[in-house]
C-alpha cells in the first residue's frame, strides 16, 4: 500500500452532532475537512458496536459557530467516559479523557485541538453515515449505589489525616461550623457544574473553552495540573514521616537517616507506576489502597476513642482560633476536592437525574466522617496535635507500627492515580505534535523521561517544604490550587448558563465566596511560613 494510502486510512473521523444515521447503511462518508477526534477504528463495519446514541443537547441561543462547534465535538468526547469502572475515573479525570496511545491496541478518541482544528470544524458540511449506532452495547451503566461507591471513594481518602490539625487551627466549634458550611458551598458548586457540564457538554476545561475562551481552558487545566501536584508532594512528606518512625522503631534507634530524606524513598515505587501508560492496568494497586485506607481510617478511630476513654480531653482544647482558622479553611477545601471525578461519575450513571441525590447523600456521608475523626482526634491530643494524626500514635505499638506502613503503603500506590491526570494534560501540551509513541521509540522515550523529571519534581517540591511545615502546605494548596476549582470556576461557568436573575446572583456569590477565601486563607498561610507560631513537638521515640 502506498504512504499516501496509509496516511489516508489511519486518518481519524469525526461525526458531527448533526449528523443523521442511517441504521441500514453500510458506508462511511467523511468530509475531506474532518479533523482528528476519533479514532478510524469506530468507523469500521466490525466495530459498529463500538459506537454509541449521544444524548441530545439543548440548543443554546446566543452561541457562536465556534463555540457550538466546540460543544458538539466535547459532547462527543465525554461519552467515551460512560462505562468504565471506578478505578478508571483518574483516565477521563475533569472529563478530560487521558488513556494512552502509545501501546498497541489503545487509542485516543481525543486528540489535542489548536483553533486552526476548531476553525475547520466549522466548514463541516457533509454527514457521517454510520449503521448500527442505536444498537451500540456501550454506555453508562452504573447504578445509584455503584456511584454512590465511587462518590465516597473520590472523596474520602488521605485529607482526612490532616484535617485534626486544620480543628486545632480553627477551634472545636468553629471549626465544625465551617465544616458544614465549607460541605454545604461544595454541594451547591458540584451541583451547578454537573448542571453546566449536562447542558453544554465536554470535559470541566471544555466548558471554559466553550462558555469563554481558550485561554479560560487552560486556566482550568492549569489549576487541576498544581492541585494534583500539590497532593502528591503532600503525600511524599506524609510518607516520609511514616517511614522515619517506623525505622526508629524497627532499629531500636539505631536508624542513621534523616526524616528529610525519606521523602525520596516512595519515588522507587511511583516511577515505575508513573510509566505505566494506561491506567486500568493499575486496578490492583487501586483496589489494595482502597482496602488499606479504610482500614487506617478505623485504626484513627480506634486509637483516638481509646486515648479520650483512657486520658480524656487533650491539652489546650479551645473552641474558636481567631488567628489560624483561615488555615483551617484551606485544609477543609482541600480535603474536599474530587471535583475532578465528578464528571466522570455522572456520565457513568445509567440514570444521570439521579447524580444529585447521589451527590447530597456522599456529601452528608463524608462530612459526617470529616467531622468525626476531626473531632475525635482533636479532643483526644489537644495542642499537641500533629500535622498528620497517626504521628500522636504510641510509637512503639505493634498496631500503630503496622497502620504506618501499611497507611505508606496506600498513599503510595495512590500517587500513580493522582498524579495521572497532571502527567497527561503537561504531556498532552508537550507532544501534541508529535506521532504516538507506539511508533516511535525515541517518542516513548522522551516521554518516559518526562514523567520521571515530573515525579522527582514532585519529591523536591515536598524535601523543600519539609516535614514541619506539612499543614501549612496543606492549607496552601487547598488555598491556592482547590478554591477555584470547587467554587469559582463551578459559579463562572453556570453563570452563562442560567437564565433566571436569583440563579445568577447565587453565582456570582459562590464566586465572590470562592475570591474572598483564595486571598484570605493565602494570607492567613504565607503570613504563618513567615512567622511560624510555636507548636508543641510529639516526644521523639529516639532521644537526641
Amino acid at each position: 500500500m502506498k504512504p499516501d494510502q496509509d496516511n489516508e486510512k489511519s486518518r481519524p473521523a469525526m461525526i458531527p452532532r448533526h449528523s443523521t444515521v442511517s441504521s441500514s447503511s453500510k458506508k462511511v462518508k467523511v468530509s475531506p475537512k474532518v479533523v482528528d477526534v476519533m479514532p478510524n477504528e469506530v468507523l469500521h463495519e466490525e466495530d459498529d458496536d463500538s459506537i454509541t446514541k449521544p444524548r441530545p443537547r439543548p440548543t443554546r441561543p446566543g452561541m457562536s459557530s465556534r463555540a457550538t462547534s466546540f460543544a458538539q465535538s466535547a459532547k462527543r468526547v465525554s461519552m467515551g467516559a460512560r462505562s468504565y469502572s471506578s478505578f478508571s475515573l483518574y483516565a477521563n479525570f475533569a472529563g478530560e479523557n487521558l488513556d494512552d496511545s502509545d501501546d498497541e491496541g489503545h487509542h485516543h478518541p481525543r486528540r489535542h485541538r489548536t483553533p486552526n482544528k476548531i476553525n475547520e470544524e466549522e466548514k463541516l458540511d457533509e454527514e457521517v453515515v454510520t449503521d448500527d449506532v442505536d444498537t451500540g452495547k456501550a454506555g453508562p451503566t452504573a447504578s445509584v449505589g455503584k456511584a454512590m461507591f465511587m462518590f465516597l471513594k473520590a472523596f474520602i481518602g488521605s485529607g482526612v489525616l490532616f484535617l485534626p490539625k486544620a480543628f486545632q487551627n480553627g477551634g472545636l466549634a468553629l471549626s465544625i461550623v465551617l465544616m458544614v458550611i465549607i460541605a454545604c458551598i461544595c454541594l451547591l458548586a458540584f451541583l451547578r457544574l454537573v448542571q453546566t457540564q449536562q447542558q453544554i457538554g465536554g470535559s470541566y476545561g471544555d466548558m471554559g473553552g466553550i462558555l469563554y475562551s481558550q485561554a479560560v481552558r487552560f486556566t482550568v487545566l492549569f489549576f487541576i495540573v498544581i492541585s494534583q501536584i500539590g497532593f502528591v508532594a503532600s503525600y511524599f512528606i506524609f510518607v516520609s514521616g511514616n517511614l522515619y518512625n517506623v525505622a526508629n522503631v524497627l532499629s531500636s534507634c539505631r536508624n542513621h537517616i534523616e526524616e528529610k530524606y525519606y521523602i525520596w524513598f516512595p519515588l522507587i515505587v511511583l516511577i515505575p507506576l508513573a510509566l505505566i501508560r494506561h491506567i486500568a492496568r493499575l486496578s490492583m494497586c487501586a483496589i489494595v489502597a482502597d482496602i488499606l485506607i479504610l482500614f487506617g481510617l478505623v485504626v484513627i478511630i480506634y486509637f483516638t476513642s481509646d486515648q479520650l476513654y483512657n486520658v480524656g480531653v487533650g491539652p489546650n482544647v479551645i473552641a474558636v482560633n481567631s488567628v489560624n482558622f483561615g488555615m483551617m479553611i484551606g485544609t477543609a477545601t482541600f480535603s474536599f476536592e474530587g471535583i475532578g471525578l465528578l464528571i466522570p461519575i455522572v456520565e457513568a450513571m445509567e440514570k444521570p437525574k439521579k447524580f444529585p441525590l447521589v451527590t447530597i447523600v456522599g456529601m452528608l456521608i463524608v462530612t459526617v466522617v470529616y467531622v468525626l475523626i476531626g473531632t475525635l482526634s482533636y479532643l483526644a491530643y489537644g495542642d499537641k496535635i500533629q500535622a498528620a494524626v497517626i504521628y500522636n500514635f504510641p510509637p512503639e505499638s505493634r498496631l500503630n507500627v503496622a497502620v504506618e506502613l501499611l497507611y505508606s503503603a496506600a498513599i503510595i500506590l495512590t500517587m500513580p492515580f493522582m498524579l495521572f491526570p497532571a502527567l497527561k494534560i503537561i504531556e498532552n501540551g508537550l507532544f501534541y505534535k508529535f506521532k504516538s509513541g507506539r511508533n516511535s521509540i525515541a517518542v516513548k522515550m522522551s516521554k518516559n523521561f518526562y514523567r520521571i523529571v515530573i515525579s522527582v519534581v514532585c519529591a523536591a517540591l515536598a524535601f523543600g517544604i519539609g516535614a514541619e511545615n506539612l499543614d501549612k502546605f496543606v492549607s496552601l494548596v487547598g488555598s491556592v490550587a482547590c478554591v477555584p476549582l470547587c467554587f469559582i470556576f463551578p459559579g463562572m461557568f453556570h453563570f452563562k448558563v442560567a437564565k433566571k436573575t436569583w440563579d445568577k446572583a447565587i453565582d456570582c456569590c459562590l464566586m465572590i465566596w470562592g475570591v474572598g477565601i483564595m486571598i484570605y486563607t493565602l494570607y492567613v498561610t504565607i503570613n504563618s511560613f513567615v512567622h511560624p507560631a510555636a507548636a508543641e513537638a510529639a516526644a521523639p521515640y529516639c532521644p537526641a
